[in-house]
């Protein structure tokens, strides 16, 4: 069904956890580890001399893990294991491991690990791009509102007392708003720092939570389209890499759904591993999933009659990484002017609401 070269001769399985993914060694680390061993291993490099290299250029964590690779491999265990038993790397990096060191192939393996590790890198750094700027914003904004209400609004205030001004609605809350801040801001620093890290803590550790989280990702409008977008490009990127390398699909679906870190999607995708178990076709079997786009399927359908199932692959997977790129522009593009908009009226609401009552006051002298 595939064009891949050891697809039948073994099987991998994964043993990771979804919710242990942030032990592991990071990606930006990755991509450098994977591309040395590349570099080494075509070299004819002996592995232990590798991890001796490796180690005197690795960062403290990064030492600690090859320490450890180095000695596993010094107690008799294969690569794989080896790596495996330091509970550091994930299941998707140990998989490939596995497939280059039964293949022969690992020196491939590990430099298609370091453009899949530049490539998620890049994408990060593009997710990331998106934010600071709205959340620099949205910051200044909040600094600049506890400002007002705490140093000009009782001004205003006293003003207003001082010439008998009765102010309008607005105003009052405005001012009522701000005695509470002036009197309760100690109070709102804890209350607020402890729901911080109580959300953050519960995201984390509490799987019901990261459920939730995942799913309103996913549901939310202005960001689901991005985010199934990034499902998407994720999921194809690490099948892909799978598929070539020839792990069976079964188990590559497997690891490629906790690659997308996304619990929902991972359920979802189980049911696709169901089909595929009694016998349905690639292509039907991932869209009884209901994760994917009717294009994203239509392509795989069309790798999979004709026997080049990689190839499509790989074809599918810079055509939604272009889409995704284009998609984080946009998304970036009409969010500055959105927040910017919005911070502008609140402001020009403080303004207002402050400033009529002396105009009414100046009026009503003349």
């Amino acid at each position: 069904m595939q064009k891949t070269k050891y697809m039948n001769k073994y099987n991998i399985t994964s043993k990771s956890n979804l919710n242990k993914s942030n032990q592991k060694i990071k990606s930006k680390e990755l991509k450098v580890l994977c591309k040395q061993m590349s570099i080494l291993l075509k070299s004819g490099c002996e592995i232990t001399r590798i991890l001796h290299i490796l180690h005197g250029q690795s960062n403290k964590k990064l030492k600690r893990a090859i320490e450890e690779v180095s000695i596993n491999i010094q107690n008799g265990n294969n690569i794989t294991e080896s790596f495996e038993k330091t509970n550091l790397f994930s299941s998707f990096f140990i998989n490939m491991i596995r497939a280059g060191e039964l293949s022969g192939n690992l020196d491939k393996i590990m430099n298609d690990l370091a453009k899949y590790y530049e490539s998620e890198e890049n994408l990060k750094s593009k997710i990331v791009n998106i934010s600071i700027y709205p959340i620099i914003l949205i910051i200044m904004s909040m600094v600049s509102g506890f400002f007002i209400l705490v140093f000009i609004i009782p001004n205003f205030e006293m003003i207003f007392e001082a010439n008998g001004i009765n102010p309008p609605l607005l105003t009052k809350i405005l001012i009522g708003t701000s005695v509470f801040v002036r009197e309760k801001y100690l109070y709102m620093f804890f209350i607020s720092l402890i729901s911080i890290l109580s959300i953050y803590y519960l995201i984390k550790y509490n799987s019901r939570a990261k459920y939730i989280k995942d799913k309103l990702k996913l549901k939310m409008p202005f960001i689901n389209q991005m985010m199934t977008l990034l499902v998407t490009t994720r999921f194809c990127r690490a099948l892909n890499i799978l598929v070539e390398s020839g792990v069976q699909i079964v188990d590559a679906i497997d690891i490629s759904s906790r690659v997308v870190d996304n619990i929902l999607v991972y359920e979802k995708l189980s049911i696709s591993r169901d089909y595929i178990k009694r016998g349905n076709g690639i292509s039907y079997s991932i869209s009884k999933s209901e994760v994917f786009s009717n294009s994203f399927i239509s392509m795989l359908k069309i790798g999979e009659e004709s026997g080049s199932l990689d190839d499509t692959l790989s074809v599918t997977n810079d055509f939604y990484s272009e889409e995704l790129n284009i998609k984080i522009e946009k998304t970036m593009k009409l969010a500055e002017p959105i927040v910017t908009v919005v911070i502008g009226l609140v402001i020009g609401l403080f303004i207002i609401a402050m400033v009529i009552p002396m105009f009414d006051a100046i009026n009503s002298i003349q």
